[in-house]
């Protein structure tokens, strides 16, 4: 990440067309080369590529003094059937207070070439819709109309906007290649800002200048140091950007993709003041102490914590029972919107009220409640894995997206959340862990680490009994930590839910066999036991048997040759296999796979085959060891999956006996 101020002057490159191609950046204008195009020779996979992508900020008088406006044109060549899918796009707006962004002056067209002559299908405004997000957030939704594979689409619309503290940011990179990006920023004297530049190195095309039009007028002479101003023009390119492709593990694309972010630092008002937005990490926390919806908030809920039956008569309990009593009383009587966010939305009284909440409302209540139990305890606001990482230089609050409870018991400390009813209470969702968070207390700046220490793991134990026609096997899958999380929340206790899990073309499962053990116990492993029966595999008086069936991996999810970013796994995890085979009736072993044993600081692998008079036994476990690995273990790590993949799908062979 890189960190660039708008005051420089410097000239780094002339825009030039990408490629050595001559498109033009025109909007309607369509070259036949462009129509012609079947593949984009940098990367023969390519599904489509962006064309061009043109973006561009200003700012215009408005009752609120200035709101800023964003146009954008982007084309875009489908090049494959599974590349239809970037006709749909999507364009976000916000809404809080006196920000009303308005999306306006949308218009797209499809291009074909259809028996040698150009057809246009404009876009029926009719099929714009809008979806709401949550509280803040909606979206412009529409599909352009008869794309297809050859197709070449564009769109242009603008964004009217209050918000000028969050200027209008800008990615380069998409997951499909784009030929050409280019973002211009055109700034005004009241207004300056910082910008972090993220994913490479430098900008391809990076100018400044004074905007050569005619002076802009605000106000009365004298108001400000001057009654006329330019704009100062900032532009930004780049050429060739590759595809994001490589998304297994990490937390978000939008830490990695080549992208612009923008932050207003300084404000310059009319009357010549200057007025410094950046702020520090200690101005933050004085801030979010004395906001109503947050600091506040804690010392209302704190002052109810007497006044719950449930909570009553623990003051001389140990303080990890006093914890427990807690988190089990919120969790059991509140729920979540699933909403997230980092202040509350209502009030503790009208929270008790409703019985529901954003994030916020709930682990800030709850918070309040562990103080009014005695024990020390604090807000730890965080950036959950698709908000992004926090960049820790810039303090500014829009980072930070989503609030945990941190709690000190016999000098530990313990991170919690309150919306997770199926989490162990010490134990934050696989959500929140994300680097790290900033303790929110006073006269203090303190970051602790939100990673995850303890390994969850997934143990599979099947015995199997086969002959030519049928293959019988009952399954026990016993899960721990984040994995019994996974169970308890997706495949749940009912059983239809649970069968439409499992179900496959391949087996046929035995509904009356399924049970799940521990369910609402939390602090013991998810059980769930069922049977299944399957078609063997048979050729030439032999039997083939995949031992994990298709329990185990076939794909590896690294596909990249390699790596500039860290393998993000979020927790360390174990899988364990056992089989025990009984021997087909008149049938010998044929075939067993060789055993293998991998084991270092990064992963460990064990598989092992042995045959036994009447069955044989199949084991394979392996262990990632890390919740993180760094770019330079990835082909490391690519050998290990391989190697998992590989082992977990040889098949034993029977043959009848002769």
């Amino acid at each position: 990440m890189k960190k660039l101020c708008l005051s420089s002057l410097i000239l780094v490159a002339a825009i030039a067309a990408a490629q050595g191609q001559n498109y033009s950046m025109e909007f309607g204008k369509i070259s036949r080369e462009e129509l012609e195009l079947a593949e984009y020779a940098p990367d023969k996979e390519a599904e489509a590529v962006v064309l061009f992508d043109m973006g561009k900020s200003h700012f215009v008088k408005s009752p609120d003094f200035f709101d800023v406006i964003f146009e954008r044109i982007t084309r875009v060549k489908i090049l494959t059937d599974a590349g239809v899918k970037w006709a749909e796009v999507e364009i976000p707006f916000y809404q809080e207070g006196d920000i009303f962004e308005k999306v306006y002056d949308i218009e797209a067209y499809t291009y074909n070439l259809e028996n040698g002559s150009l057809t246009k299908n404009p876009l029926e405004l009719s099929n714009v819709f809008t979806e709401k997000v949550n509280q803040y957030w909606d979206v412009k939704k529409f599909a352009l109309p008869n794309v297809k594979k050859g197709s070449v689409i564009e769109y242009k619309y603008s964004v009217s906007s209050q918000n000028k503290f969050n200027f209008r940011d800008w990615e380069f990179q998409w997951r499909i290649p784009v030929i050409y990006s280019e973002y211009v920023a055109k700034m005004i004297p009241f207004y300056e800002y910082t910008f972090i530049f993220q994913g490479a190195s430098k900008f391809d095309v990076y100018e400044s200048y004074v905007d050569k039009g005619l002076p802009r007028q605000l106000g009365a002479a004298g108001a400000f140091r001057e009654d006329t101003f330019q704009d100062m023009v900032y532009r930004f390119g780049m050429k060739n950007v590759p595809a994001f492709r490589d998304e297994e593990f990490i937390s978000s694309i939008n830490d990695y993709i080549i992208k612009i972010d923008f932050q207003l630092s300084k404000y310059h008002s009319l009357n010549g003041a200057q007025i410094e937005i950046i702020t520090t990490w200690d101005k933050l926390i004085k801030e979010l102490l004395a906001h109503s919806d947050f600091g506040k908030y804690i010392s209302r809920s704190e002052s109810m914590a007497g006044k719950i039956p449930e909570l009553a008569g623990l003051s001389q309990k140990p303080d990890i029972e006093k914890f427990n009593a807690a988190l089990d009383y919120v969790k059991m009587n509140f729920n979540w919107n699933v909403m997230n966010a980092k202040f509350a939305s209502k009030s503790p009284k009208q929270f008790t009220g409703d019985k529901f909440g954003n994030s916020a409302d709930i682990n800030l209540f709850t918070v309040g409640l562990l103080r009014g139990l005695g024990i020390e305890s604090y807000p730890v606001i965080i950036s959950t894995r698709k908000h992004g990482r926090i960049p820790h230089d810039y303090p500014f609050n829009h980072f930070f997206n989503y609030v945990v409870i941190l709690a000190k018991i016999d000098g530990n400390l313990i991170l919690s959340d309150a919306t997770e009813v199926m989490s162990l209470n010490d134990r934050i969702p696989p959500r929140c862990i994300n680097d790290r968070g900033l303790i929110v207390q006073k006269d203090k700046v303190e970051w602790i680490n939100l990673g995850a220490l303890y390994p969850s793991s997934i143990s599979t134990y099947m015995q199997v009994e086969t002959d030519e026609n049928e293959t019988r096997v009952e399954m026990i899958k016993t899960a721990t930590e984040y994995d019994a999380l996974n169970y308890r929340n997706s495949y749940t206790d009912k059983i239809e839910t649970i069968r439409q899990k499992i179900a496959s073309p391949s087996i046929e499962v035995i509904d009356s066999t399924i049970e799940v053990q521990n369910y609402i116990d939390k602090t013991k492993p998810y059980k769930l036991r069922y049977c299944f029966t399957a078609k063997p595999e048979t050729a030439n008086d032999k039997i083939y048997l995949s031992p994990f069936f298709e329990e185990t991996l076939t794909d590896n999810p690294l596909k990249q040759k390699e790596r500039r970013y860290p393998i993000d796994m979020v927790y360390p995890h174990k899988r364990t296999f056992v089989t025990s085979i009984k021997k087909p009736e008149g049938c010998q072993v044929e075939f067993l796979p060789v055993d293998v044993k991998i084991n270092n600081s990064l992963f460990e692998l064990n598989y092992a085959a042995k045959e036994f008079d009447d069955h044989i036994q199949i084991a394979l476990d392996y262990y990632f060891k890390q919740s993180i690995y760094q770019p330079g273990d990835y082909s490391k790590i690519k050998f290990y999956y391989n190697e998992i993949i590989k082992k977990a799908n040889e098949k034993v062979v029977f043959i009848k006996k002769t």
